[in-house]
């Protein structure tokens, strides 16, 4: 059910949020001294890692940057003894969605199957980790946490995969449809509408055919008949929660919510009416208009986000809404690079890049004789220098390869550019010129 209202007014739950925000320094859980992760980052690059901390005996909802979320559920960690913990704790999360953040992360891309290598076209990556006082944390053996990734990538339908981080072999979990964010409609759900009359609102289509008296009802919406905290208001927007409409002794109209933990939550509801929403829509509308600018900060943050992906997963680590790629018409070559005179190819990174597609591929930058590109896309190596400069190869360079048959022998030859990173935005806002 879906109301016309202002542009902008989904921004008011993040704004009433008390999970508290703290830049990342690099706090990455610590691994056991014998652990070699199979990821290598670029080093000296901005971190793009963000932990919150959270009470770990409550249900508790993260509002992430782009616009998606993690939720937790009151004891929902251990400590390394399997003893349930107290107090706050940190998680500490990181996403990738443009080919720059992928690039950079240093998380392998390759997956095989069935002894066959494929690449990975992302439609979202992520990696999280819990600890307290520096020492790591896990998710209770019977809880879960519950990611909902905004994605850039609005194709609905990936597969789910999560990654062995000391082998580097990534795991198929499940496949899954993401769900559409309409950016730019008028039509916002009423319950992301915060104001005095409608903070309790809730956006549910329910089944009322057992209920003759609300068959001639307008109703956009379900009232809550007592406060909802923000743990509740995120649960009941999940795409993973199950609704139905009761009728109890104690509560009359009920609403039961079964989680993604298989929790079952009741709520007293009466029905919300189109005349009420008319009416509060009025009164609220200077109130709404007044906060305006920050809202449409917040909605250009997560502006990007174009699908939302959920699921529910039992551990801490890495993840990735993915498809296999496999080139349509791959042309193999025995690659070799051509750096410029003062670089030590050994102390080089290089990746190939199809921006079409999301897909990055490392290279091996001493000279790579299972080479692989689809000549039918745009294409583009990018190496990274120990001084994070960059000198690449465009589209054009590819031209002359694509003239030769499968397995001849070709040289790429890189030319200087003036970028120098610190981010992931000084490859994406470079990436007309470099393609």
């Amino acid at each position: 059910m879906k109301f016309s209202i202002l542009i902008f007014v989904s921004a008011l739950i993040l704004l009433s949020c008390g999970t508290q925000e703290v830049n990342s320094t690099k706090t990455n859980s610590p691994k056991s001294n014998d652990f070699t992760s199979s990821i290598q980052p670029v080093q000296g690059i901005d971190d793009s890692k963000v932990v919150y901390k959270i009470d770990a005996q409550s249900p508790e909802i993260i509002e992430l940057k782009r616009g998606g979320s993690l939720i937790f559920d009151q004891d929902a960690f251990i400590d390394s003894d399997g003893n349930l913990i107290k107090g706050e704790v940190e998680i500490q999360w990181e996403e990738f969605h443009s080919l720059a953040d992928i690039m950079l992360s240093g998380i392998p891309m390759k997956y095989d199957s069935s002894g066959v290598a494929n690449n990975l076209e992302s439609g979202g990556m992520f990696t999280f980790s819990g600890s307290q006082n520096g020492t790591p944390i896990d998710i209770a053996p019977n809880k879960k946490a519950e990611v909902n990734l905004a994605s850039i990538q609005d194709t609905p339908c990936y597969n789910f995969y999560e990654l062995d981080e000391k082998s580097g072999d990534w795991s198929y979990e499940t496949t899954a449809t993401g769900v559409l964010i309409d950016e730019g409609s008028e039509d916002t759900p009423i319950n992301e509408v915060e104001n005095e009359k409608s903070q309790n609102l809730i956006d549910v289509t329910l089944d009322t055919r057992k209920f003759p008296e609300l068959k001639e009802l307008d109703i956009i919406a379900w009232k809550a008949k007592k406060d909802l905290s923000s743990f509740d208001k995120a649960m009941l927007k999940s795409q993973l929660t199950k609704v139905r409409l009761l009728q109890t002794d104690s509560l009359g109209l009920t609403l039961e919510a079964i989680d993604h933990n298989k929790k079952s939550r009741l709520y007293a509801v009466e029905p919300y009416l189109m005349d009420e929403a008319m009416a509060d829509t009025e009164v609220n509308r200077s109130k709404m208009e007044s906060e305006i600018v920050e809202m449409a900060e917040y909605m250009t943050d997560v502006a990007a986000g174009k699908i939302i992906r959920s699921i529910s997963v039992s551990n801490f680590g890495t993840y990735n809404w993915d498809c296999i790629h496999q080139f349509e018409d791959p042309q193999r070559v025995i690659a070799s690079f051509d750096f410029p005179s003062n670089v030590n190819p050994e102390l080089v990174s290089v990746y190939l890049l199809a921006p079409d597609r999301n897909i990055v591929i490392r290279c091996n930058s001493k000279g790579d004789s299972n080479f692989f590109f689809d000549p039918n896309q745009r294409n583009c190596l990018i190496a990274i220098l120990p001084n994070n400069r960059i000198i690449s190869v465009s589209n054009n360079g590819f031209n002359a390869v694509r003239e030769k048959r499968n397995g001849n022998s070709h040289s790429f030859v890189f030319k200087e550019t003036s970028i120098k990173l610190k981010s992931s935005a000084d490859i994406m806002n470079h990436m007309n010129t470099l393609i």
